[in-house]
């Protein structure tokens, strides 16, 4: 599943569309749910060397509550 079907599958069963709340990192997205505004994933993108990866260009990490 790359990040566009996420976020479609988000959308689709929550009914939620991505927040951009980091002002450095404007491609991250945070999921809330709607009544609270507590979130509830995380869609980052990380480059492969901080994972200890080879290779160039970065990875879509999720982190879900």
């Amino acid at each position: 599943m790359n990040k566009s079907e996420f976020e479609a599958y988000i959308f689709d069963t929550f009914s939620v569309a991505a927040d951009h709340p980091f002002g450095d990192h404007p491609e991250f997205a945070v999921y809330r749910h709607a009544g609270n505004r507590r979130w509830f994933a995380l869609v980052m993108s990380v480059p492969r060397a901080k994972l200890g990866l080879d290779g160039a260009g970065s990875l879509d990490i999720v982190n879900v509550k």
